[in-house]
């Protein structure tokens, strides 16, 4: 028996079809347990330039994962395609246990649960605060009764409840995105996309509606896809973080995971401040090599070292500790360093400094450290880096064995 085509309603309230998937017999519905999202092998490509390049991901239910990288790496047309407004070349894509796009068919973005939040807004001009919040609801047909309740709940949420005869001309940047989000909110989707939302409120609103996207989102269990090329955003936010470069995924992981064990250069240097020292292996002695980096000796623990072979060490800022002067030193690596340039964050100090071991000056070699003690420009101190800590880099990539 021939393949049934998957009825849609537009929101005229007619029914259609969707476009018939090439392939005979497939099925449209799937068993996918506990995976409410799952990407498997999709291309895009735009112009004859590719766009997303095998990228598969599974996103379970009630997960908040964000798509993280910089500007042209895909993840926003990744968003897109979550939400019907783009097809694919190749791979399939299922929510719920149903496809939703492979290559000839895309379910319309009507028929997809899944609610967006834009970066400009998409507002309705000639609508007011409430209409442009209700409009979901209107095309549901719920009763004026809960569509008052749930207008109200989501403007007091992003702190608009004031404004609900105003129109979008009427409010800021701030407020028209804080409209966009309660918009996206009010239909209680079971997929909520979101494309750098809070880019355009000031600071301290946007740290507190990180904390209501939360906590509204944990509560009515949605899963949701947020994208942002902010990386404090993505760490203080996230369940699992999915880090895009040049249309792949480089590495995903939770924040904790991926800011401690990256597994590359590019993951390293975006995910945070990193320090990167490039040498040479001079010694091996069960499983900890020393690296000469342009002077300074440091100790990491690498099964795989091979003496005269290049490599980068990577460590945090946070992992470098000051000690007092003249001290032991600890195995890993410790330097004496000239304090150079300094910047205060409220509840710590963010250094750059100057290594100078024996005497010498070494001044390509600059280290950025956090303290919670105040020091002076031009202070000299003693740093140190534990051996665990620090991590080997051969190529592009964090050897495997120490992730």
């Amino acid at each position: 028996m021939a393949a049934r085509k998957p009825p849609t309603i537009g929101l005229s309230g007619k029914r259609r079809r969707c476009k018939r998937l090439s392939a005979p017999g497939r099925h449209y519905i799937f068993r996918r347990g506990t995976m409410h999202i799952q990407i498997e092998r999709i291309h895009k490509r735009l112009g004859g330039r590719s766009i997303l390049q095998d990228v598969s991901l599974q996103v379970k239910k009630g997960q908040f994962t964000v798509l993280l990288g910089p500007s042209g790496c895909g993840k926003t047309t990744l968003l897109n395609i979550l939400a019907g407004l783009t097809d694919i070349d190749e791979g399939e894509i299922h929510i719920g246990g149903k496809l939703y796009s492979a290559p000839g068919y895309t379910m319309p973005p009507e028929l997809r649960n899944v609610g967006m939040v834009f970066q400009d807004f998409a507002l309705w001009p000639h609508m007011s605060v409430y209409d442009n919040v209700a409009f979901g609801l209107k095309v549901l047909r719920m009763a004026d009764k809960e569509i008052k309740e749930r207008v109200a709940d989501v403007l007091q949420l992003v702190q608009m409840q004031a404004y609900p005869d105003h129109y979008p001309h009427q409010l800021s940047g701030g407020q028209k995105q804080r409209i966009a989000i309660a918009r996206a909110m009010a239909t209680r989707p079971e997929v909520l996309l979101m494309d750098e939302p809070l880019s355009s409120l000031d600071a301290r609103l946007r740290e507190q509606m990180r904390w209501d996207l939360l906590r509204i989102l944990q509560d009515a269990g949605i899963t949701s896809v947020y994208v942002t090329h902010d990386q404090h955003e993505a760490l203080s936010m996230a369940d699992e973080i999915v880090l895009l470069n040049e249309g792949r995924i480089e590495q995903t992981g939770s924040p904790v995971h991926m800011y401690r064990q990256p597994r590359s250069v590019f993951a390293a240097s975006f995910l945070g401040a990193a320090n990167l020292l490039e040498g040479t292996v001079t010694e091996y002695d069960r499983g900890v090599s020393v690296v000469d980096c342009g002077g300074l000796r440091v100790e990491v623990q690498d099964e795989d070292a091979v003496p005269g072979e290049k490599v980068t060490i990577l460590f945090r800022p946070g992992a470098v500790e000051f000690a007092s002067y003249g001290g032991t030193r600890p195995s890993g690596v410790s330097f004496r360093a000239r304090i150079r340039q300094r910047a205060f964050h409220g509840s710590e100090w963010q250094y750059r400094v100057q290594i100078e071991e024996s005497g010498s000056v070494s001044p390509s070699i600059l280290i950025e450290a956090w303290d919670q003690s105040e020091r002076s420009i031009g202070e000299y101190c003693e740093l140190s880096v534990p051996l665990h800590s620090c991590r080997v880099i051969r190529g592009k990539y964090v050897v495997e064995h120490q992730r």
